[in-house]
């Protein structure tokens, strides 16, 4: 069986100028570092925002597991006054006092619960008590200049006037 292989064809070296292929060959190595160089920065920057949405991320996640946990220890604080509460009822029956003001307290805590628990307030909680003083208010600018008691002439006066009255 005859062989397939070619025989290729001499070509000759003054076919192809040298300073051009000198000129191909730094080229592509000039665009390659520049493209690779793109990369790299591209590959960081990726990662920094990759960094960055981690971090985000961690602090979200930690903030909200704070929250629960702040969420958390307000429920238990509350049960325990829910329970405090009840309690006072009961020794005020157990005393034969009256229940009223064991009462209110125990529907005010029982209402936090609710309102901890469901995350609205029930409709028959107390309205929530204000902190403001219902003292009443004096309006009134303070003035804390001393007073002088003596009379005062305020009108425009010529002092050589008053002197010729005064003599």
């Amino acid at each position: 069986m005859p062989s397939r292989r070619h025989k290729s064809s001499p070509s000759s070296p003054s076919s192809k100028p040298a300073p051009a292929a000198a000129n191909v060959a730094t080229a592509p190595a000039k665009d390659a570092a520049a493209m690779f160089s793109a990369a790299l920065k591209e590959s960081e920057l990726r990662d920094r925002a990759a960094r960055e949405h981690k971090a985000k991320d961690d602090a979200v996640r930690a903030q909200r597991q704070a929250e629960l946990a702040a969420h958390a220890t307000s429920l238990a604080d509350a049960r325990r006054d829910l329970d405090r509460a009840i309690e006072a009822v009961r020794a005020a029956k157990r005393n034969g006092k009256s229940t009223v003001e064991a009462d209110a307290v125990w529907k005010v805590a029982k209402a936090r619960v609710i309102e901890l628990e469901t995350g609205t307030p029930p409709v028959w909680a107390p309205a929530p008590v204000s902190a403001v003083d219902d003292s009443p208010v004096d309006d009134s600018p303070v003035d804390d200049s001393p007073v002088d008691d003596s009379p005062v002439d305020d009108s425009p006066v010529d002092d050589g006037a008053v002197a010729e009255e005064q003599s």
